[in-house]
């Protein structure tokens, strides 16, 4: 009889001797199930529940022939016309989609469930959909949108009081607080649906709220209590039969066995997750298996492993669009060739690091502005075929009344021809009338279309837009660009109804683009709840960079008494911390169809650091803005030295106030 000599090591063989024996009785369920399925003499309905249930086991063990028995089951439920196993099955479909890493194809399944669920007024499953949702817009790294839809979910299920819902909804939170690095918001969340999973005996959520426990213990430093969590999840998974769960799990213990100096130890869990999640093809999981692995041999004093680890790492990450994954590992091989001293490869990962950043933070300025197609053709050819029809119809009637005269006996000749006369006069009249009407609508939709075009575009890029149907992006060497964020948001937008909510975000903003508008100024958008503007563009403006620090002086003026205001009637109120900067950007429209005005550069990610890295209630500039405003009469300045920004190293920066 063999003996374990390392305790973790005998760990990793029990749990994957487990999974054999689980695998085992999976199987002989599936076959039941399948037999269920193929049996014409049962009843529909519990043919459908073997099918539903054998497609749901699967697709987490083989996403393919789970997905495979998805679509079996979605199109004998449309034959039949039942729209919740629809549902499920399209729910399925979305999960297989994400596990082999198409989350463009995830998200097509689940709106088209979200719709079916609104169609059959099932609040519950439409409730799911947003959740779900979330979780692919989190992978795609477009977490506004993620939040948006887990607001639509968390209103929905607290309404019906479904604690099931809430479960999953609350561990979602969770993950989009950790993904900002709001540990202490992301523990609470995730500790909120154990408890209810715990309520619930919900074994599935339990499993899952201990994985995400213990990855936020592991961020705080409570290494044993992660351990220990990562430990109870691996060994509820098995239970469950959850192959790609068990997957994380191994990569889970792999990492934190690492942070407590158990090199060898963690590389086992490492080595089997990888078997585990090859397998399925959830090649994002994958990519953070190598990661780790490369944050192991660092660890271990071995860079030369590392960089043979990330770099495959990169490699499948680029190979498959994982944009967050691919900064991981572009982030481990900056730091393994910095320790081999190879500093031209350190700088190159460094770089391709911050171009990747860039694409992220690119991507998370998701909530997309509904912008409206300039088409002044269709307006004219809208006109000229009013006109046409009336000028048809006026003939027809014409040549009517003309037979109607020659058929008529002569001595009615005068009365029928008075008669048509005083029709025909009527219905120039009314045509006339009509054409004006006509003309009139088409001149309005034209104006309200100029006028939401300005609203959306500066007044230059419009014009050049309706002239040649599109607008060259500019290089603008000297623009100044102003960032706004809200502090605190997340636990004053808890205090707030949703309606309350963007009450206040409406009136901050609306407050803002008048100031903006007062520094001739361009809006450039919003992204949640960061305010984002311009100053010398499209075209340069002397005194611009001037300008837009009046303009943020102006704002944090408004916040601070409207901040007075409210605690005065003991309402909540936000903070603020605003940056600015000047450099050069190209400017131009992005997309073809749904227009929208943007700027691009270095000087824009330097923007919204010098904001991340300001304090509330100040204004932050940069020292190139600095120099174009030191001197002006009515500011005042407060050097900070030089200043260490996420991604930019350290930066000279200044407080601006009116003196």
């Amino acid at each position: 009889m063999l003996r374990c000599l390392f305790t973790n090591t005998c760990r990793i063989l029990l749990l994957l001797s487990g999974w054999i024996l689980v695998m085992t009785h999976t199987q002989a369920q599936g076959d039941s199930l399948l037999t269920a399925w193929k049996d014409a003499d049962q009843p529909d309905s519990l043919r459908l529940q073997a099918l539903q249930t054998l497609a749901w086991k699967t697709v987490f063990e083989n996403p393919d022939s789970g997905m495979s028995l998805a679509s079996e089951q979605f199109a004998y439920a449309k034959r039949i016309k039942d729209p919740k196993a629809q549902y499920e099955a399209l729910t399925t479909l979305a999960v297989g989609s994400s596990v082999r890493s198409d989350h463009n194809a995830s998200l097509e399944f689940l709106q088209q469930g979200l719709a079916l669920a609104q169609r059959m007024g099932d609040r519950k499953r439409e409730a799911n959909a947003y959740s779900n949702m979330s979780n692919v817009y989190r992978n795609l790294g477009d977490l506004p949108m993620a939040l948006e839809q887990l607001q639509k979910s968390l209103r929905i299920d607290t309404e019906l009081g479904n604690k099931e819902g809430l479960t999953g909804t609350y561990n979602n939170i969770g993950n989009i607080h950790t993904e900002l690095e709001q540990l202490p918001e992301a523990l609470m969340n995730y500790q909120r649906s154990a408890a209810l999973a715990d309520e619930l005996n919900n074994k599935k959520g339990r499993a899952q709220a201990l994985l995400n426990l213990g990855n936020t213990h592991m961020q705080m430093g409570a290494l044993d209590t992660a351990h220990s969590e990562f430990l109870r999840g691996a060994q509820l998974y098995k239970e469950l039969g959850r192959k790609l769960e068990l997957g994380l799990a191994l990569n889970n213990l792999g990492r934190v066995n690492g942070s407590m100096h158990k090199i060898r130890v963690g590389h086992a869990y490492l080595d089997s997750a990888e078997v585990l999640l090859t397998e399925l093809g959830s090649m994002r999981h994958v990519v953070r298996t190598q990661v780790n692995r490369g944050d192991l041999y660092l660890l271990a004093g071995d860079p030369a492993a590392a960089v043979r680890a990330c770099s495959k790492g990169n490699l499948i990450a680029n190979d498959n669009g994982l944009l967050l994954q691919r900064k991981e590992c572009l982030g481990c091989l900056e730091t393994a060739y910095a320790q081999l001293a190879d500093f031209k490869k350190a700088h190159a990962a460094q770089k391709e690091f911050i171009l990747v950043s860039d694409s992220l933070l690119k991507l998370n300025n998701g909530k997309e502005v509904t912008r409206m197609e300039v088409t002044r053709s269709f307006e004219d050819k809208m006109l000229a075929d009013s006109l046409a029809n009336v000028s048809a119809r006026f003939n027809d009637q014409l040549e009517y009344q003309e037979r109607i005269g020659r058929e008529r006996e002569q001595r009615n000749l005068f009365l029928y021809s008075a008669i048509g006369v005083l029709l025909l006069a009527g219905g120039l009249w009314n045509r006339l009338r009509y054409t004006r009407r006509s003309r009139a609508a088409v001149q309005l939709e034209k104006d309200r279309s100029d006028d939401l075009l300005h609203n959306i575009l500066p007044v230059d890029v419009a014009a050049e837009l309706k002239e040649t149907g599109t607008a060259v992006a500019k290089h603008v060497e000297e623009v100044t660009i102003l960032f706004t964020d809200f502090k605190g948001f997340t636990a004053i937008a808890e205090k707030l109804s949703p309606t309350e909510l963007v009450a206040e975000i409406d009136a901050c903003f609306r407050a803002f683009d008048a100031i903006m508008e007062k520094y001739h100024g361009e809006k450039i958008k919003t992204i949640g709840d960061a305010y984002m503007a311009a100053g010398g563009v499209p075209q340069y403006r002397e005194g611009s960079a001037l300008a837009v620090v009046n303009a943020a002086l102006d704002m944090q003026a408004f916040m601070l008494a409207r901040k007075a205001e409210h605690e005065a009637l003991g309402k909540p109120a936000f903070d603020m911390r605003v940056g600015v900067h000047t450099g050069p950007v190209v400017a131009g429209i992005v997309g073809l169809k749904k227009f929208q005005y943007d700027i691009w550069g270095d000087a824009v990610n330097t923007a919204s650091r010098m904001e991340s890295s300001g304090e509330i209630g100040k204004v932050n500039i940069s020292s190139t803005t600095y120099g174009l405003i030191q001197g002006e009469p009515g500011l005042s300045f407060t050097s900070r030295g030089m200043v260490q920004a996420k991604g930019k190293g350290d930066l000279a920066m200044y407080y601006v106030q009116r003196s």
